[in-house]
């Protein structure tokens, strides 16, 4: 992707989420908000949404967290993974037909993140295409994080404080965050100060580097309901 296009990207989504300024500058009323639980991509939470201008622009507040961790043994290593989701997102909603479709931008706090240990219980490592035992490697890790800033785009449809009246609506988002190329890491504890085992590490840490950097948007589907008072 350009530099050009992502700086237009950028300032299209802060401009959609700048749209919640006049809410909070002339105040809310109950009348205004509604709340809910989503679910998806970005994991499960809840969610605050306002009216800004009636059947036209809404804001929203939504967070979203998941952690989920497995440990499994192959080759005489004991791997333990653990995938952290944990989302902040501050959301403009504009609806061109007054109704329930919407076009949505803004920007989330991005705290996802991947983290795997590998602790050897015999058996042997194998980095760059080389084979390591278990005492030479000693305890390896890896890791994959990404930019904490993630301007995003979608559509949308259902009621986030807008639109259909009070009471229980669904409401569905698809779009895209753009999180930035991941940034990976590997290690190894290496306690007998292996050069070569020193070498493959970062070469291994290079090459998984290389395969995620495609892996700059992240796809957001999110699901819930909502109540509108």
């Amino acid at each position: 992707m350009n530099h050009i296009k992502l700086k237009s990207i950028i300032l299209a989504a802060a401009i959609a989420a700048a749209a919640s300024a006049p809410a909070f500058a002339g105040g809310l009323n109950l009348g205004d908000a509604s709340v809910g639980l989503t679910a998806g991509t970005l994991g499960a939470g809840p969610q605050i949404g306002w009216t800004i201008v009636p059947n036209k622009f809404d804001a929203r507040l939504n967070f979203g967290a998941l952690n989920r961790s497995y440990n499994t043994t192959s080759n005489g290593v004991a791997y333990t993974g653990n995938l952290k989701l944990q989302n902040v997102g501050l959301l403009g909603d504009w609806h061109p037909w007054a109704g329930a479709f919407r076009l949505t931008g803004g920007l989330f706090y991005n705290g996802n993140k991947f983290d795997l240990s590998a602790q050897p219980t015999g058996g042997s490592y194998t980095f760059n295409g080389n084979t390591y035992t278990a005492a030479q490697v000693g305890t390896a890790n890896a890791s994959v994080t990404f930019n904490s800033v993630a301007p995003y785009i979608g559509l949308g449809f259902g009621d986030g404080g807008t639109g259909a009246g009070a009471g229980l609506h669904f409401t569905s988002d698809i779009g895209v965050m753009y999180q930035g190329t991941p940034k990976a890491s590997i290690t190894a504890s290496n306690p007998t100060g292996n050069a070569q085992l020193a070498s493959d590490v970062q070469a291994s840490q290079a090459k998984l580097q290389s395969d995620l950097n495609s892996f700059q948007w992240y796809p957001v589907v999110q699901v819930g309901v909502v109540y509108r008072f």
